[in-house]
């Protein structure tokens, strides 16, 4: 029986997801956001839903593919105060984390990933 070397075996699909997808406590800014056991299930359904409509979610949580020159920067700019004002934990932090260059795509990285582990099982 000839032995198998590393190059052999392959990476499942569901391994490969887990790679891709960040942790939320490494992604930049995490600790300007309320935990998640103080956010109410009908807040976690507004931001989960105006990310959904803004394309930057999909129905099941997956943020890949997105289409920034689709995007409704207008929705966008609404969606990073409306993070501000009811996750942030102090609001005037948050506002000084997105501002400066790249503070949009900061702001975006944060929402998405704050919404996607919100939306995983603990069990």
């Amino acid at each position: 029986m000839p032995t198998k070397t590393p190059q052999d075996h392959k990476t499942t699909k569901t391994a490969q997801d887990a790679e891709k997808q960040q942790s939320f406590a490494d992604v930049e800014g995490h600790k300007l956001l309320e935990p998640f056991s103080k956010v109410k299930g009908s807040d976690q359904a507004r931001l989960t839903g105006r990310l959904v409509r803004l394309g930057l979610l999909d129905e099941s949580g997956d943020s890949e593919g997105v289409d920034l020159e689709s995007l409704d920067f207008d929705a966008v700019a609404d969606l990073i105060d409306y993070v501000s004002e009811h996750f942030a934990i102090d609001s005037a932090k948050f506002d000084t984390f997105t501002m400066g260059p790249g503070g949009m795509e900061r702001a975006m990285n944060l929402a998405v990933a704050y919404a996607g582990e919100m939306g995983k099982d603990d069990a």
